[in-house]
């Protein structure tokens, strides 16, 4: 048997144009020359600063990869871009909270907004903070909001006692589940002024077309409500008999 000529001490099984046999196609893939290159890599970068790319390709060669060749452990880069997995995260927020797979990605975690009930790519840092809070670890709920329009106009947002703008004789808060069908059903858009909830400097509003005050059985119906901006809202109780003492809209 005939023996690599660079040293490694393996069979020979391939011979150059300068007559050495070797253990592989190419002698940098020679065991004993792979450590030489390594050491002569080492000497060489020796006291000088290595930019981000060379260090990257200088790990990729010591766990035996290819420059562009993604190493097993390698998660896309989602935790770079603050973005929360599925399969890492789900199992920790159900059932407290609904989550799905983005159409797109199924990798990626998506939950369910506390206010207007649409699901979303929340940051990795608070789904973090949420789970956090779920196992009453830390302060505060940290639930979902889509938005700052939504985490502003939820009732129950940083509030210990009462809803938001609650008053004794009037209030009686929409049933978060009828706020966020009705939102779909008119697809976040204002049914007064036509504005989609992207396009709106406020939040939407879930207005019942009756006074709930009178017809308090038929408060969960979800053909007595449409979708309403703020804006609009505060407008349409200045109306004749829809005032906020009236609590009937015709």
């Amino acid at each position: 048997m005939k023996l690599c000529d660079y040293g490694c001490g393996q069979e020979a099984k391939h011979q150059f144009k300068n007559s050495k046999w070797c253990c592989s196609k190419s002698h940098n893939s020679c065991p004993s020359m792979k450590k030489i290159n390594s050491l002569k890599l080492i000497g060489k970068n020796k006291g000088r600063v290595l930019s981000k790319n060379t260090k990257m390709k200088m790990s990729m060669s010591k766990k035996g990869l290819q420059v562009g060749e993604k190493s097993p452990t390698w998660r896309g880069g989602y935790n770079e871009r603050n973005i929360p997995l599925f399969d890492q995260y789900a199992n920790q927020l159900i059932p407290i909270e609904k989550v799905n797979r983005n159409h797109k990605d199924k990798n990626i975690l998506e939950v369910q907004c506390t206010y207007c009930g649409k699901y979303y790519i929340p940051k990795l840092h608070t789904v973090i903070d949420r789970i956090r809070s779920i196992n009453s670890i830390g302060y505060g709920e940290h639930r979902f909001y889509c938005s700052n329009k939504c985490k502003q106009e939820c009732s129950i947002y940083n509030q210990h006692y009462y809803p938001k703008d609650f008053k004794p004789a009037t209030s009686r808060e929409v049933q978060p589940e009828l706020r966020q069908i009705r939102f779909e059903i008119d697809n976040y858009t204002c049914q007064r002024c036509k504005k989609h909830q992207n396009k709106l400097k406020v939040g939407l509003h879930c207005h019942h077309l009756e006074g709930i005050r009178w017809e308090p059985l038929e408060s969960a119906d979800v053909d007595k409500v449409i979708t309403l901006c703020k804006d609009c809202h505060i407008e349409v109780h200045k109306l004749e008999d829809c005032s906020y003492n009236d609590m009937k809209c015709k």
